[in-house]
């Protein structure tokens, strides 16, 4: 089944907003994060894992991630097509909730992934999309204002306050997780900050003075991915934000601790759906760079 590529776009008057049409052509999503909310409609059942959780998402369901979470997706069909939108922390933090209207319920809710049980939630968010997506300079204004008028009453809804350690921290702060154990966050904390380096099971090992089975075990157990996944979902994250600063492709590849740029274009592709040349050349667009990104690699 072949799909459209997909779309990212943002609505100059929605600053801090960003909106994707992504089309995927496999089952699996990496383990990946953002520095903000996420909120996604797709067409197929999805399984979003966050850690050691699993939350099931149904076709066509609104669902919400919070930030910072690492996550993957598997879905139930091999092409699918997922419409998201991703809300910067300094947008979140200026969102008031609506106290003429009762949250919307939600079938199931914690701190990593949101589903809501509400249909018209979904329908809403997807109204949403239709009404900015503007591909050409031929959009309808009166679509658009509706659209943005839409969008910003069920944001209040959509979105919760972002937590004391949110609402004080810099959207581009990675903050580590806290495994309640010295050697596994230690591990944690050699993957994210030397991802850019050869890393093996067995470096890892020696450094905590365990087998690299028990490694592998301890730490999948506690945070729910591989080490390797890990290492990659932080290199997929560097990446991602050298390109949306303007760097080259060839260049973040190596920056970021792929074999070459070959490996760092399947990883793209596997991660966001789209392959990290065109991610580039929309990100010149995109009021959402990332402050780490800024680094004046460009031309």
């Amino acid at each position: 089944m072949a799909l459209p590529a997909s779309q990212y776009w943002r609505d100059t008057d929605l600053a801090g907003l960003q909106f994707t049409t992504n089309r995927f052509r496999h089952r699996e999503v990496r383990p990946h994060r953002h520095v903000g909310f996420t909120l996604a409609v797709a067409d197929t059942e999805l399984q979003v894992r966050s850690g050691t959780r699993v939350t099931v998402v149904p076709p066509g369901a609104l669902f919400r991630i919070a930030p910072h979470v690492w996550h993957s997706v598997q879905a139930r069909t091999h092409a699918w097509r997922e419409d998201a939108l991703f809300c910067s922390l300094a947008v979140a933090r200026c969102i008031s909730p609506a106290e003429d209207t009762p949250p919307l319920a939600r079938l199931e809710d914690d701190a990593g992934v949101s589903v809501f049980i509400d249909a018209s939630a979904a329908l809403e968010f997807l109204e949403c999309h239709r009404l900015l997506f503007v591909p050409t300079s031929t959009g309808d204004p009166e679509d658009i204002a509706a659209g943005r008028a839409l969008l910003r009453r069920r944001l209040s809804q959509w979105l919760p306050a972002p937590s004391p350690t949110e609402d004080g921290a810099h959207d581009a702060e990675r903050p580590h997780p806290d495994s309640g154990d010295e050697r596994l966050n230690r591990l944690y904390a050699l993957i994210a900050s030397g991802f850019h380096q050869r890393m093996t099971l067995d470096s890892l090992a020696d450094a905590v003075g365990w087998h690299p089975v028990h490694v592998q075990r301890r730490f999948t157990a506690a945070w729910g991915f591989t080490p390797h996944e890990m290492l990659v979902g932080h290199r997929i994250e560097y990446a991602r934000d050298l390109i949306a600063g303007g760097a080259h492709v060839t260049y973040a590849a190596h920056a970021a601790g792929f074999t070459d740029q070959s490996h760092l274009h399947k990883t793209f592709m596997s991660t966001y759906a789209v392959l990290p040349g065109d991610y580039r050349r929309l990100a010149a667009l995109d009021a959402l760079q990332p402050p780490s990104a800024r680094n004046g690699i460009a031309g």
